[in-house]
């Protein structure tokens, strides 16, 4: 029986799968309805990005114009890393990621993160567009399939989709915002490789993820190349030098300026921090939590 026979649609099936990921806004098939705009249409109105940089400075009434659209760039690629990704990474399957076969549905909410409640701005996902591209031969037969030659070029599918996606918004922050094009596209690269770098964890491939995630930043050309991101291990080692655990993290490439903000600081990995620091840091939080784990069983 081919899939054009069949009930079930390969990216519906691949959404199912995929669900209890999305526990934090929704990921769908289907048409427009009121209350939604396409990403095109979101990307072009100048009202709704001020109303996204206004929302930003709520926090902080004296962040500045470039601080705002980083932190809007970041927010804005957390829903929709985590919308795409698990879908590349875990099924093969790149779907229509055109803005204008984008459908969004802001909305704000609270998130708790390390025992702290958070203010955020979320938005559900519907996808447009049934059309997809994959290197499943089995998926490939669908009608909707764009068939790939292998998992390298679903990474460069990928990595085309999001240039072209990000190409218009990158370009109405910087308008808006003087924030310059680098800038912005290193916090798009990074939410690529910080997400992969989960969703590999998630689904015990961290290795496939590693190679997948620096396939698509570190194309030679693509805006998101920069030198700077990379992943790296640390191993924490206890009084007799023996290793207790290994974790790999994300170098970051850019920066969302937070430390600009008043009592604001520099990301765990920021791209500003010397590495020996950086490690040093990253090394004393993880023996504290492992310290923290370890009283937890005791009791």
């Amino acid at each position: 029986m081919s899939f054009s026979d069949q009930v079930h649609h390969p990216l519906e099936e691949a959404l199912e799968v995929q669900k209890p990921l999305w526990s934090e806004f929704l990921v769908e098939c289907g048409g427009m309805e009121e209350g939604w705009t396409t990403a095109r249409a979101f990307f072009g109105d100048a009202a709704a990005i001020d109303a996204f940089l206004d929302y930003e400075r709520s926090h902080h009434s004296h962040m500045d114009d470039r601080t705002c659209a980083a932190l809007m760039m970041i927010d804005y690629c957390y829903v929709f890393m985590l919308a795409t990704i698990p879908l590349v990474a875990a099924s093969g399957i790149v779907p229509d990621l055109a803005p204008e076969h984008i459908a969004l549905r802001m909305f704000d909410d609270r998130h708790e993160h390390d025992g702290e409640v958070h203010d955020v701005r979320r938005a559900d996902i519907r996808y447009l567009s049934r059309r997809f591209s994959t290197d499943r031969p089995s998926l490939g037969r669908h009608r909707d399939a764009t068939l790939l030659s292998g998992r390298g070029e679903l990474c460069d599918t990928y990595r085309v989709a999001i240039e072209n996606h990000f190409s218009v918004l990158v370009a109405a922050l910087v308008k808006r915002s003087g924030l310059g094009r680098p800038a912005l596209w290193r916090l798009v690269a990074d939410a690529v490789a910080g997400r992969w770098l989960e969703v590999g964890r998630q689904l015990n491939c961290l290795d496939q993820a590693r190679q997948d995630a620096m396939r698509v930043v570190k194309h030679t050309g693509s805006p998101l190349y920069n030198k700077q991101l990379h992943f790296f291990d640390l191993t924490l080692r206890d009084d007799n030098r023996e290793p207790i655990g290994s974790w790999t993290f994300r170098a970051r490439g850019g920066c969302c300026r937070y430390y600009t903000v008043a009592k604001g600081n520099l990301c765990s990995t920021c791209v500003l921090k010397k590495p020996e620091i950086r490690d040093a840091e990253l090394l004393e939080t993880m023996r504290r939590h492992i310290a923290l784990l370890t009283a937890g069983q005791r009791t």
